[in-house]
């Protein structure tokens, strides 16, 4: 259906009509902030603070769950490290693309590493947890080559540690999915949409029992 037939369609439609534009005014999209992330074109929650670009059930999920003392390692930075920064004691960050690495580091926060690392598939990138000897409570897996990535995080978890990944409903990412399960995870996945989007999306925490997120 083309654009002018679905105009037409929802023309014919007047109780429909009237309940879209109603959500601009109230309901779950004006609650949640996301027309602000869609009108920004980034991902902000209804009082402009920054979130990580997942889904909305994911982000309800992980924000009473996140503690001082935990530390996280995320592939990918952004609004998510600022974010993550506010509610755990460390965030290590690797990103591989130059120019967001330099305007991300200069106003990084505090409690936040930043590491420029180039990326290719299967080296330094997807191992920089590993390479730096720590263990992490909570490793994000947002950024490139992410079924190596999702691999080698596993070797730098702590024991109750967690591996979260975005847009696991990609089917390029399967092999990831299946290495987690086979080396002992359970998946736990929240599906619905994200900040600025409204296609159907995904993230998934991968988990084993006595994790440090209570699940």
């Amino acid at each position: 259906m083309n654009g002018f037939s679905s105009v037409l369609e929802l023309l014919s439609k007047p109780a429909r009509l009237k309940s879209l534009l109603s959500l601009n005014h109230k309901g779950y999209l004006k609650q949640i902030g996301w027309y602000k992330a869609y009108e920004s074109k980034s991902s902000v929650d209804e009082n402009g603070n920054p979130i990580p670009w997942v889904t909305y059930s994911f982000l309800d999920f992980i924000k009473g769950r996140l503690k001082k003392e935990q530390s996280v390692f995320e592939f990918g930075s952004g609004n998510s490290t600022w974010f993550y920064a506010q509610h755990v004691g460390l965030v290590t960050s690797v990103e591989h693309d130059q120019d967001w690495y330099n305007k991300i580091v200069a106003s990084k926060p505090a409690n936040s590493n930043m590491i420029f690392c180039a990326l290719k598939e299967g080296g330094e990138y997807c191992k920089k947890p590993v390479s730096l000897g720590q263990k992490f409570d909570i490793i994000i897996v947002d950024g490139r080559d992410r079924v190596n990535c999702c691999k080698e995080a596993v070797n730098a978890l702590t024991n109750t540690g967690v591996i979260v990944l975005d847009d696991s409903y990609r089917t390029e990412y399967k092999p990831g999915i299946d290495f987690l399960k086979a080396n002992g995870f359970k998946e736990l996945p929240f599906s619905g949409v994200s900040p600025g989007f409204l296609h159907r999306s995904s993230t998934s925490v991968f988990y084993k029992a006595g994790n440090c997120l209570d699940i």
